[in-house]
């Protein structure tokens, strides 16, 4: 499962990124690696950034980008 399978409010944790060393690197400036738990607060609606909660912070994460990281989700609060 990816992150941009998830819907709002979906916890999870980050699993894989699967990508090359850039994306890993612009999701890293983000706060996003393996092993960070990540909130979904808002889905991309027609195909827009997904916005997420990781450490305390919101980023947007374009929906080609979500794609690429896998996510082992969290039960629901």
């Amino acid at each position: 499962m990816t992150l941009a399978d998830l819907a709002g409010g979906e916890r999870a944790v980050v699993r894989e990124i699967l990508g090359g060393r850039e994306l890993r690197r612009r999701l890293g400036s983000l706060g996003v690696h393996p092993g960070d738990m990540v909130e979904v607060i808002g889905p991309g609606l027609f195909g827009g950034p997904v916005l997420v909660g990781v450490h305390g912070a919101e980023v947007a994460i374009g929906r080609q980008q979500a794609t690429r990281i896998e996510v082992e989700p969290l039960a629901p609060r």
